[in-house]
């Protein structure tokens, strides 16, 4: 098995662990507090795309880990509308409409649905970093998570670089560092407070 082979398994391992805490805090403590649903909306439609990208590439490891990510993320927003952050018709309509949208470049250019998976997904953890940015209270924002996602991005640059997909690479710089300064607001966050401020709903 190739040193490559290696990092592609533990990147596709990492993608489909990385978010599980986070769906689990936010039903756990039934709370969203802190947490922005448009950049989780942007993230789940980023996992989409690169869900068909992979599948039309075809990069196996790319299409399961984002795959499983779109049923991550689409928890989290369950619970963002539930929370009344967000309203149901948004995410449904978009995830339908980035679906389509892909399905149908993906069958024309690889190469241009490459260029809108990067468009869509690497932007994605900015809504959230500014999020974190303007409030100190973050009570329904997993640290395990970001801890994990900024090692998940880092992983994924590695292996972009080793397959010579700068698609796959080049992205994760944004993820890396994002992740890590809201693991390290959100541990500093938990330890300050020790419960939500924002009320739980029903």
């Amino acid at each position: 098995m190739s040193i490559t082979t290696i990092v592609g398994f533990f990147a596709t391992g990492t993608s489909i662990a990385f978010v599980w805490p986070q769906v689990v805090r936010v039903f756990a403590k039934n709370s969203t507090e802190g947490i922005s649903p448009y950049s989780f909306l942007q993230g789940c439609s980023g996992s989409l795309m690169w869900t068909i990208y992979g599948l039309n590439k075809p990069e196996g490891q790319v299409a399961l880990s984002n795959g499983l990510l779109v049923v991550a993320l689409s928890s989290i927003l369950y619970v963002c509308v539930k929370h009344k952050k967000i309203s149901w018709l948004i995410p449904v309509s978009t995830l339908i409409a980035v679906f389509v949208v892909g399905s149908l470049i993906a069958n024309f250019s690889i190469t241009l649905m490459g260029w809108c998976t990067v468009a869509i997904g690497a932007p994605a953890i900015i809504p959230q970093v500014v999020r974190v940015y303007r409030t100190e209270h973050l009570y329904g924002v997993s640290a395990a998570m970001y801890g994990l996602l900024s090692f998940c991005c880092l992983t994924w640059l590695i292996y972009g670089a080793m397959i010579d997909d700068w698609f796959v690479s080049l992205p994760n710089i944004i993820g890396t560092l994002g992740a890590f300064y809201i693991w390290v607001r959100a541990v500093k966050s938990h330890k300050k407070f020790q419960a939500p401020i924002e009320t739980p709903a029903n």
